[in-house]
């Protein structure tokens, strides 16, 4: 099973984006979900799978911060 949270795209340069997962950056691929900075995405294996929008993006962190 593999946990994926939520990051923001803070940039793009063609099919990839460096996206920020609180504090830690990461480049990922966008090939599969088009994407704009600003947005928040989920990600697995190095891949923008989905995007989602802030509030949820802040309510599965909130869940996340506090089980650990």
């Amino acid at each position: 099973m593999c946990l994926t949270i939520p990051a923001k795209v803070i940039f793009l340069k063609e099919n990839k984006a460096q996206v920020d997962f609180a504090g830690k950056q990461q480049e990922v691929d966008t090939q599969l979900v088009r994407v704009k900075v600003g947005d928040y995405v989920m990600v697995s294996n190095g891949f923008v799978i989905k995007k989602v929008n802030k509030k949820e993006a802040e309510e599965i962190l909130k869940i996340i911060n506090k089980n650990l």
